[in-house]
């Protein structure tokens, strides 16, 4: 099965649940979490963000793009799981550029912020030292920047 976003990189699915899918193409280095529902539980958050630990040990991802778009609700306790333990414990891996889709819901990203102070006044700012993250509206921009990139056009 297939996924392809509005590009001529075809992307195959590595992972599906109620939750979220999970695509990957392996010439960009990319792989793409699309949250599926409003709500991903932590055991699920969890059980999804461990399995792109562990295809990291036998596949390339220099580019994970988590969209957001679909989630309605915030959970600080799966965002600080996912800044502080995962995030960090892939960078050693590669996986360093993270680029973030959220909902179009201005108290969503006023939470994204206020979750990442908190975070930030916990275990200091310098845990994501070396990650790039970058907001953006769509997969599709990523993607193209990423092959541009590729093909030396940035």
């Amino acid at each position: 099965m297939t996924n392809k976003p509005q590009s001529h990189y075809e992307f195959s699915v590595i992972f599906s649940d109620k939750y979220a899918t999970l695509t990957y193409n392996e010439e960009l280095a990319m792989a793409i979490c699309c949250a599926d529902t409003e709500y991903i539980p932590i055991n699920e958050f969890k059980k999804l963000f461990v399995f792109v630990s562990e295809f990291t040990e036998t596949s390339k991802v220099c580019h994970f793009v988590f969209d957001k778009r679909n989630l309605r609700t915030f959970h600080q306790p799966s965002m600080e799981w996912y800044f502080a333990i995962w995030k960090p414990s892939l960078k050693v891996r590669g996986l360093v550029n993270h680029y973030k889709i959220l909902p179009q819901l201005d108290w969503f990203a006023k939470a994204v912020d206020a979750g990442k102070h908190e975070i930030f006044q916990k275990y200091g700012k310098d845990i994501l030292n070396g990650i790039n993250i970058t907001y953006v509206k769509s997969v599709e921009e990523v993607i193209e920047q990423i092959g541009n990139a590729k093909k030396g056009h940035i």
